[in-house]
Formats: structure tokens, C-alpha cells, sequence
């Protein structure tokens, strides 16, 4: 029964065939879709058609596979998931101030300073000179299409800002800086000149290296990746 979807105009689709396709989503990865995941199986119709003809992805989980988590946006689900994404988060941060202070003092890095204007709470705030520094907000994303829905999230938030500005992919190591990159690039917008996305990666392998280089409380006993170690050469 399992059928893929394709484009232009294609015989509705029917309730085995939808079930089938939930099921062998749930081989591969061991749980159910959720709505987006949907748009991007090949093997089930677009979330739009299923609200059309079958009054709802909520409704069809009752349906077709009711011992699931039919709902995703209520209950315990919904509390679980917003725990696990505190704690997360939690750990994140608590990581990514241990790295910080490898490589700059410990007086130059501000959690969650608040910068003004618009009373903007950064997860890091790190002085580079005594009256100018960088702000770094950690993000987790579970897709592409999820990281740019976040990313237009925070531009509302720290694009007025007139500070440098990091938003630093973390918990995801799928998601490739090209694949940002080009996100980015085919924005109707541009991102705004002082906003970088990234990925963990890349921060701390590159960008850490031309702050490091830029700051005034370096710690120079912080260790160097092979990226500064190069730079560090070509300068004497």
C-alpha cells in the first residue's frame, strides 16, 4: 500500500494508503510525524490535503494509529517536551559558558545580560573592549525549516540591537553551516549585517579565533584550535 506522493494532480489519496505511509515513518525513525515532518515524507500527501479531506492531522492520528500521541500541541506531550527543552537548554548554556571562559576571562562574559533597547534578555554577552562586545544566543533547531521559522523569531527581537550578534546552532550536528548559508541567502529579506547563523561548530572552530584576536581579555592560556594555532603563526 505504500504510495509517494508527487507532484501536479494525483488520485486522492485514501486511508490505507495514508497508514501505510505513517507506518513506515514509524520504522524508520520509531515514531509518528509530526505536521512538517509530513510535508517533507515522500511517502504520505502534504499536511494541507490531509486537513482538507480528512478534517485534520489531529483527527486522522485518532483514526489511524490512536494509541499514538494524537495531539502534539497539548496535554503531557506538550509539558514534556517544553521540559525537556528547559533542560536542555540548561545544559547548553552551562557547556558553552565553561568554553567561553577557556578563552576569555571570566569578567568579560555576562549571562543573560539584558541590552537595550527593547529589553532584549542574550544568553551570553561577552565584552571584547571595555565599551563594546559581542551578544551569542543558543538555539536548538530540529530541522532546517524549524531553524528558519526560530531565526525570524529572533530578528524581531535583535535586529534593533547595535551589537554584533551570534545565533549559534547547537544539539544538532545534521544541520551543515552550507545548508544555513544558503537558508539565508534565499531569504526575501537579508539578514540584517551585524546578525550571523551558524552552527556550534563553526563558532567555536573559527569565530572564536577572530574574537579572540579582537578582544581585550583574551585568556591566553586558553587553548587554541588548529584554525587560531595557524593564525597565531602567520602573525609572528
Amino acid at each position: 500500500m505504500l504510495r509517494k506522493n508527487k507532484l501536479g494532480h494525483q488520485d486522492p489519496w485514501t486511508e490505507d494508503e495514508i497508514l501505510a505511509g505513517l507506518q513506515h515513518f514509524y520504522v524508520l525513525y520509531n515514531r509518528y510525524p509530526t505536521a512538517h515532518e509530513i510535508d517533507d515524507f515522500e511517502f504520505l500527501p502534504t499536511s494541507r490535503s490531509i486537513q482538507r479531506n480528512f478534517g485534520g492531522l489531529v483527527a486522522l492520528r485518532k483514526k489511524l494509529t490512536p494509541d499514538s500521541v494524537v495531539d502534539h500541541t497539548a496535554g503531557d506531550y506538550r509539558r514534556n517536551k517544553a521540559k525537556e527543552a528547559d533542560l536542555r537548554a540548561k545544559s547548553y548554556e552551562e557547556e558553552f559558558y565553561k568554553f567561553l571562559t577557556d578563552n576569555f576571562f571570566e569578567i568579560a562574559i555576562h549571562e543573560h545580560r539584558i541590552i537595550r533597547p527593547g529589553a532584549v534578555a542574550s544568553d551570553f554577552f561577552v565584552y571584547l573592549t571595555e565599551v563594546d562586545g559581542i551578544i551569542i544566543d543558543l538555539f536548538y533547531a530540529q530541522d532546517i525549516r524549524s531553524l528558519v521559522n526560530i531565526v525570524n523569531i529572533k530578528l524581531k527581537r535583535y535586529a534593533p540591537l547595535p551589537y554584533c550578534t551570534y545565533f549559534v546552532l547547537v544539539g544538532n550536528a545534521e544541520i551543515s553551516d552550507d545548508a544555513i548559508i544558503q537558508k539565508m541567502a534565499n531569504r526575501t529579506s537579508p539578514l540584517p549585517a551585524h546578525i550571523q547563523v551558524l552552527t556550534e561548530r563553526k563558532f567555536k572552530q573559527v569565530v572564536i579565533e577572530e574574537l579572540r584576536t579582537m578582544s581585550s581579555y583574551t585568556n591566553v592560556s586558553g587553548p587554541l584550535t588548529a584554525v587560531g594555532r595557524q593564525a597565531a603563526s602567520s602573525r609572528v
